[in-house]
């Protein structure tokens, strides 16, 4: 059955069967080959090709080393934190396998066959013994802190081992036999102990229930790593092709185990980059959706806007209908009323105007009508209209006006809706006595003018400077706040200024008052006198 399951396993996804019997292939006729064409290469040339060979085995080693720790740095499972510590042991010992042997220059001590091949089988004894435990330490996730210590400490300790091997060699279990020519019986059996940790652990991936594509690449390069180690019990001379082969194999063996940790971050990368797809596509959803509530929104209001006004015109009209003589004498009580019915519901007309006005922006449906003139003919108009309400509130309203001082290209009536607000504004948050001063003039880009607002009043945070021009936002949201209003009137201000094609800042500290800025173009080349 798990045979039946293991075939359609491998079956499935990107031809990986025929990968793996090309594989199979390759390897078995390099075998056979050795094995036609055995001869003994010269000792002036095996040293240098072993050396090459051996680099490249140190060098996958450390790439392996170094992907599988940021493969447990971000998924932390625990067999690739032991495959990466094996590998960061391996490396160091086969670099002095490489070292130690004849041809090199001496490494510490003499080099020797036999030294050379203790410092390999040190370095199988680790390989097999970490893939063996990594293998079965299955898919654990393990979190340690500080881990960046372990791969320091385990780096320190190999080159401490790898010295210690190499000065005290003479006390070591001698691994080849000078006299007879080939590998000591404790050599041959070690290779054998090597040999069936590594088969362990392949029978271990092979009996596991999910059997993945990384499973399937370990497990070749375990059985290639046993085909090495065949090789290396099985030479009959140091220099022989058996030997080369037995490094050639080790090379393809570490490039697989590099494959392996290599597909499985691309796996997560391709997994995050697919999530992230979806996320967008959601996301550009929801976007849509919600494009298309705010759309609702505004023509809800604009409607909505048109349906109140109409009764509440009529409303404040009867109203002053009633306070005219003409229509029957009314007592003290009663004109008290009719009043504070008008002043509400012209209150309220002016609120419902308000959002009339912010949803035809948001609809594109505003028109300028622009024209040339003077900004300070503008300031004078909009503060004598305003000058009452500030002398109620015993507020002075400061208008140093120079004539002529410069002129803008806008809509008359709605610039002086920006600066009725901005008075507004600045009436409301300023206390009995307080001051406010209009000013206007050229900025300093010599590209526009300025008018600004200042007033002593009670200030903005910083923090809050940038939502006050935010859409239906106050500053004291509860329902006992101390100043009333929609939160509109500065969105409202920003959005005619904007559509003008100028900008508004804000400077301000609480309890020092604030500094309102917005700017307007000059007239400019072209410029039509309706502008949609």
């Amino acid at each position: 059955m798990r045979a039946i399951l293991l075939k359609e396993r491998l079956l499935t996804g990107d031809h990986l069967s025929l990968k793996i019997v090309a594989w199979f292939l390759f390897f078995t006729f390099l075998t056979l080959l050795a094995g036609r064409h055995y001869l003994v290469i010269d000792r002036a040339v095996y040293p240098v090709v072993h050396m090459v060979i051996e680099f490249a085995i140190v060098v996958i080693a450390i790439c392996v080393s170094l992907m599988s720790w940021y493969d447990y740095k971000y998924r932390h499972e625990l067999k690739m934190l032991i495959i990466s510590l094996t590998f960061c042991v391996v490396a160091p010992l086969e670099f002095a396998h490489a070292l130690s042997d004849l041809g090199m220059p001496d490494f510490i001590t003499p080099n020797s066959v036999n030294k050379a091949s203790l410092f390999f089988i040190v370095s199988k004894l680790f390989l097999a013994a970490g893939l063996l435990t990594a293998v079965f330490s299955g898919d654990k996730i393990k979190i340690i802190r500080r881990s960046a210590i372990i791969p320091a400490f385990l780096a320190l300790a190999s080159a401490v081992l790898t010295v210690l091997v190499a000065l005290f060699l003479s006390y070591m279990p001698a691994m080849y036999d000078l006299v007879a020519g080939s590998e000591t019986g404790l050599r041959v059996f070690l290779g054998y102990l090597v040999m069936a940790m590594e088969g362990l652990a392949v029978l271990r991936l092979w009996m596991k229930k999910r059997f993945g594509k990384q499973d399937i690449y370990l497990s070749m390069a375990l059985v290639i790593i046993i085909m090495s180690d065949l090789a290396f019990i099985y030479y009959r001379n140091h220099n022989d092709t058996y030997n080369l082969l037995g490094h050639i194999y080790q090379v393809f063996s570490f490039a697989f185990i590099l494959k392996t940790i290599i597909d499985d971050a691309m796996g997560i990368i391709y997994e995050t980059n697919r999530t992230l797809e979806i996320q967008w596509k959601l996301l550009s959803e929801k976007n849509r959706q919600l494009q298309e509530a705010d759309l609702f929104k505004d023509e809800f209001l604009a409607n909505t806007n048109h349906e109140l006004r109409t009764p509440l015109t009529a409303i404040i009209a009867f109203t002053e209908m009633l306070l005219d003589e003409s229509t029957g004498k009314l007592n003290a009580l009663q004109k008290d009323y009719l009043g504070e019915i008008s002043d509400s519901g012209k209150e309220l007309l002016g609120r419902i105007n308000g959002f009339l006005d912010l949803s035809k922006i948001a609809a594109g449906k505003t028109v300028l009508f622009k024209k040339e003139f003077g900004a300070d003919e503008l300031i004078e108009a909009v503060s004598s209209k305003m000058q009452p309400l500030f002398n109620q509130k015993e507020i002075t309203l400061d208008v140093p006006l120079k004539t002529g001082l410069v002129r803008v290209w806008a809509d008359w009536e709605k610039t002086g809706q920006i600066l009725t607000n901005l008075l507004s504004n600045s009436l409301k948050f300023t206390p009995l006595g307080g001051r406010v001063m209009v000013e206007a003039g050229t900025d300093g880009s010599g590209q526009g003018v300025y008018i600004s607002v200042t007033d002593s009043g009670i200030g903005i945070d910083t923090s809050d400077q940038e939502r006050i021009f935010q859409p239906f936002q106050q500053l004291d949201g509860t329902s006992a706040r101390r100043y009333s209003g929609t939160g509109i009137g500065l969105t409202y201000v920003k959005k005619l200024v904007e559509l003008h094609g100028g900008s508004i800042t804000v400077s301000s500290e609480i309890n020092k008052g604030s500094i309102f800025t917005f700017t307007l173009p000059f007239r400019e080349k072209g410029e039509l006198g309706k502008v949609g």
